[in-house]
């Protein structure tokens, strides 16, 4: 929720009396009682999928429509998209192209095979070029950190 400063100022709320009414729920202005669903309005919220496991499907793109972060893995490298198939796992490339199709805001990749050593970006660079100009895309490492993007309005 979040407060809405016109509603407050109509009804004389200000300063410490915000507070009051946060903790609170509810707060006694000139004799009316004022709760804080008059004065707030709803926050979408940040939402997050988790693709793992899989080949291509829809059910990717349904979970994954719309969210803020979509953390997916990306096992192979697109070269190798017939040992995707065969393995159940998605290519860089292709979760790249889950995202950019559900309208992903940030793609972190992860779950990558062994057999192309540590450097994971080379996944990141792939997926990038299938995600678009409107994907973050993050090859993420072990104990990586990786900031949530900011609330949409």
């Amino acid at each position: 929720m979040r407060f809405v400063p016109e509603r407050l100022a109509a009804l004389g709320i200000r300063g410490p009396d915000v507070g009051r009414l946060a903790e609170a729920g509810r707060l006694e202005v000139d004799g009316r009682v004022v709760r804080l669903d008059d004065v707030t309005q709803p926050r979408r919220g940040q939402a997050v999928a988790v693709v793992m496991d899989t080949r291509v499907c829809r059910g990717a793109v349904e979970l994954a429509r719309d969210v803020d972060v979509l953390l997916c893995e990306s096992t192979y490298l697109h070269a190798d998209a017939d040992l995707a198939q065969a393995y159940g796992h998605l290519t860089a490339r292709q979760a790249g192209e889950v995202a950019a199709k559900a309208g992903v805001r940030l793609l972190v990749l992860t779950h990558f095979s062994r057999r192309y050593g540590d450097d994971v970006e080379q996944f990141a660079v792939e997926a990038r070029r299938s995600a678009g100009p409107d994907v973050d895309v993050v090859a993420a490492r072990d104990l990586d950190r990786i900031a949530l993007p900011s609330r949409r309005p």
